[in-house]
């Protein structure tokens, strides 16, 4: 009798709704009082109140989205997180002063004149990221730099031409924030749809782009919460047409030849997660929590050595990488990381993406979401990387329904929730692990050589 009630308890983030709703009034009150004391500082902690607007934010519109019915199914607690916070900031129920010192003070890497900042994001991107790739089992990342990864490299070189080549034929125009160094249609879908679409994601490519080397580029004709919005719009339409077409590739091929009713490749190899279970102890985060920020110091100072202009990750994902394929950390600490990274993502991604909303400009995003160019080559170039994994999946030894979903759709960095929900919907929550490389692999690989060509054209 006491289990089938505990089913029925209704708990938000694991608290009494009641108990999560007194949170979401303080939120509120502390909202008011900053709006009508606006010259009161003191009322505006640098991290407290920030990491406190956005985990009531983004925990709660997380919670609204998982329980929709349908709509739960495309992802939609992403889709809140991310358009209420930026809606709110937009009719000015949440005033612009809240919005200026999340963006600057706590959220992204600030200006060069608005001090040092917390960038958070950044915090949670190198954490997030460490976890996910010292997780993943070695045989299997083995595996999947022989076959897997240079599949989903050749998907995204197709996509990468078709989307080019119908900007160049449709006349692509760049949002007006951009079009001062516009290097002519084909060069500028690619950095301004296409590379948003397969560069790692909301965090390390958008985030990077939009706080780095776009930042750097339209200096004083564009501010990074301008970048990010046009840079991440693309991204949102394909996350929600991947989910979409994850459940059409499901229905139409799960009966098939070419199903292999969850199983990746066409030999029987074991290809699940082979991650130990380990008691969780709190010394194990603290633990894989230092050798990250080592990891990511170690990684900034050869980035200033060599290219002070790349992102700092772009070294940080190359150790972790050598790391985990010649275990150069002994499995203990490996898991140490991993918890770190579990910690931060199940606590911390609905924040996060509340994060990301509260410092994106809506009527940016929504104007770029009005573009044709821009929905046809995002529609185009995730269709073109689903046709072409399916065409070579055969030859490679994959079943095709399952490297579309993998190599294909979650090469276009829809994100952690986003494969989520693309292994969900089509019943593949075994294969995730191939959708974290796609992803957090093969992402940031596209995140170095559009940085490097980023440079070239346009700085």
């Amino acid at each position: 009798m006491n289990e089938k009630n505990n089913k029925k308890k209704i708990e938000i983030f694991g608290f009494h709704p009641l108990l999560f709703l007194s949170f979401v009034v303080i939120m509120i009150l502390n909202i008011v009082y900053m709006r009508i004391d606006q010259d009161n500082k003191k009322l505006w902690h640098p991290l407290l109140t920030p990491l406190f607007i956005a985990m009531v934010l983004g925990i709660s519109l997380n919670y609204i989205g998982s329980k929709t019915p349908f709509l739960n199914k495309l992802g939609f607690g992403f889709l809140l997180s991310i358009l209420v916070p930026s809606f709110l900031i937009y009719q000015e129920i949440i005033p612009k002063n809240i919005a200026d010192n999340f963006d600057k003070a706590f959220f992204n890497k600030p200006g060069a004149n608005a001090g040092l900042g917390v960038n958070f994001s950044q915090f949670f991107i190198t954490i997030v990221i460490a976890g996910s790739l010292l997780s993943v089992d070695r045989d299997l990342l083995k595996r999947s730099l022989i076959k897997f990864i240079p599949i989903t490299l050749i998907a995204i070189i197709f996509s990468f031409v078709i989307s080019g080549f119908l900007g160049y034929l449709a006349h692509f125009q760049p949002d007006v924030i951009f079009s001062k160094k516009s290097q002519g249609s084909f060069w500028d879908s690619i950095f301004f749809v296409f590379v948003p679409l397969t560069n790692g994601g909301t965090n390390l490519g958008i985030g990077g782009f939009s706080n780095g080397i776009y930042k750097d580029a339209f200096q004083g004709s564009a501010e990074a919460s301008q970048i990010r919005s046009v840079l991440l719009a693309p991204l949102i339409l394909a996350r929600v047409l991947s989910i979409f077409f994850a459940g059409l590739l499901f229905v139409l091929f799960d009966k098939t030849k070419y199903s292999g009713k969850g199983s990746l490749e066409q030999k029987k190899i074991d290809h699940s997660h082979k991650s130990t279970k380990t008691p969780l102890e709190h010394q194990q985060i603290g633990m894989g929590l230092l050798i990250i920020f080592a990891l990511y110091n170690l990684g900034n100072m050869i980035n200033q050595v060599l290219f002070s202009y790349l992102d700092a990750m772009v070294y940080v994902i190359i150790i972790l990488l050598v790391i985990k394929i010649f275990d150069l950390l002994s499995d203990k600490y490996q898991n140490s990381v991993s918890q770190a990274g579990k910690f931060m993502s199940i606590n911390f991604t609905g924040p996060v993406l509340a994060g990301l909303g509260l410092t994106t400009n809506f009527a940016t995003l929504i104007n770029t979401l009005k573009t044709p160019s821009v929905v046809l080559i995002v529609v185009t170039s995730l269709t073109m990387a689903v046709i072409t994994t399916f065409i070579f999946a055969q030859s490679l030894g994959f079943y095709p329904l399952e490297l579309s979903l993998t190599a294909g759709l979650c090469s276009h960095s829809i994100g952690g929730t986003g494969n989520l929900g693309v292994m969900a919907i089509s019943h593949r929550e075994d294969l995730l692990p191939f959708a974290t490389i796609a992803t957090r692999v093969v992402g940031p690989l596209v995140y170095i050589v559009s940085t490097f060509g980023f440079k070239y054209l346009y700085m």
